[in-house]
């Protein structure tokens, strides 16, 4: 199929509406105009139509997004992500299947099938070196002109292309900042969007390709984290042959002479990161400032549960701060399976092969629990028996770990009793149930997330 049928397949009213539901309405983030997703449920007819049109003329403009800090740390920028408005999010999420299908060699992979190719690669006994390299600011320095380049190779429906240039042209401002005066984008691609991490992949893979073409190397990227693997000796030319692939593109590898460079070579008996991993002679472990991420979330749940406890004035207040306590615990444990993909810290980190550090966060978990005095209330999960679970390939096969896609009504009503009580829940209809039942979901989702955080 070609790149216009795929494009006029994807933004024909029945998709769009399907989108908005599926996507986009139980959501709660706003754009620049405020207006909660759901809001747009009563006039959705009418704001399809305007889309359809003004995609397939050319005249559809995005509204300025919103933008959110993102803190990195202290010393550090903040990353800056883009939020559109509810109307333009279905037009970006349409905007992305039509990408993918076209460029469905250029979709983002999930970081563990990156760890375990690099695993095969460590055991196959060929490799003795490794080049790391860290691009500075990605997204924000990739060159439209070199990802126009990229996307004419495969597209000529204008309508398709001036509704990419649109997107990412479109400018990023603080909430309450006039929109009209502001310039529009000249650089890069705004992170936050549907189409950013498509976009991404489609302009670097050119870059890929050439890398991974050599036969004498293992190379695996994520995002903006390299890591190349190499014979004895030949780390400093790999890496050299690397970065001038990348400036050509005008790419900006961080130098690996400058003073604290995230960017190095090295021998495979030295550790090294990647991912969130730690890599130490073939032997994977997590590393140490991902097992303190995590460590913090789960204090932070009891001095939560601490805090509920002393505003509790019934038993009932008490009873319920144990159980969200618990449940909140037992879902940072165990992580979930959501939208189809498995989420959370054990989920993310089951390539490894050295599991000492879930035994100790096991005890972390005991320790909290002795020291916040709720042993015998809460019953915690293990990290050992979530990381064998986590292996099995089949997501219908989990039963230690939460399935949110496969709960009929009866169990959603059960995960909102925990958190607003039965005499609430038990009058919702099956539809608000399934509405709150998605909002609490989707936060859940997101704080497993955060305590994945940068992971280069």
């Amino acid at each position: 199929m070609s790149a216009s049928k795929h494009f006029t397949k994807r933004f024909r009213a029945k998709n769009l509406r399907q989108l908005f539901t599926d996507k986009i309405r139980n959501t709660s983030t706003v754009g620049i105009d405020r207006m909660r997703p759901s809001k747009l449920h009563t006039t959705l007819n009418q704001e399809i139509s305007v889309i359809t049109s003004k995609v397939a003329n050319s005249t559809y403009k995005f509204t300025a997004y919103k933008q959110k800090l993102i803190s990195k740390g202290a010393g550090h920028t903040p990353r800056i992500l883009s939020i559109p408005t509810a109307r333009d999010r279905i037009v970006l999420r349409a905007l992305c299947q039509a990408l993918q299908d076209v460029f469905p060699d250029a979709t983002p992979s999930i970081p563990q099938i990156k760890i375990d190719a690099l695993k095969e690669a460590l055991n196959s006994g060929k490799f003795h070196e490794f080049v790391r390299l860290d691009l500075r600011n990605f997204y924000g320095s990739i060159s439209h002109t070199v990802l126009y380049r990229s996307l004419t190779k495969r597209i000529r429906k204008k309508a398709f292309l001036h509704l990419i240039q649109s997107a990412i042209k479109t400018a990023t401002i603080p909430d309450g900042s006039a929109s009209a005066t502001a310039p529009s984008n000249s650089l890069g691609v705004p992170q936050g969007l549907a189409i950013s991490n498509q976009l991404a992949e489609i302009s670097i893979k050119e870059i890929d390709d050439a890398i991974a073409a050599r036969d004498d190397i293992a190379y695996f990227r994520y995002v903006d984290d390299i890591l190349i693997l190499c014979s004895s000796g030949n780390a400093k030319a790999v890496a050299q042959d690397a970065i001038n692939h990348l400036t050509a593109r005008e790419f900006q590898p961080h130098e690996l002479s400058a003073p604290n460079s995230k960017s190095r070579i090295g021998s495979l008996s030295e550790p090294f990161t990647f991912l969130g991993y730690q890599v130490h002679n073939a032997k994977l472990s997590v590393r140490r400032e991902s097992i303190h991420k995590l460590e913090s979330a789960l204090a932070a749940i009891f001095t939560n549960f601490r805090y509920k406890m002393e505003l509790a004035r019934t038993p009932e207040q008490r009873d319920a701060a144990i159980r969200i306590c618990q449940w909140r615990l037992n879902l940072k444990i165990t992580g979930c399976v959501y939208e189809g993909a498995r989420r959370g810290w054990v989920f993310y980190f089951s390539q490894i092969n050295d599991t000492a550090c879930l035994r100790s966060l096991q005890k972390t978990v005991m320790t909290l629990i002795q020291r916040f005095s709720v042993t015998g209330l809460i019953s915690p999960k293990s990290f050992l028996k979530t990381f064998y679970e986590s292996r099995r390939k089949e997501k219908s096969s989990h039963t230690y770990i939460p399935n949110f896609d496969t709960m009929d009504v009866s169990e959603k009503k059960e995960v909102l009793t925990i958190f607003l009580g039965k005499a609430k829940v038990a009058p919702l209809s099956d539809k608000r149930v399934e509405q709150l039942f998605s909002m609490r979901i989707r936060h859940a989702v997101k704080e497993l997330e955060a305590d994945l955080g940068s992971l280069s």
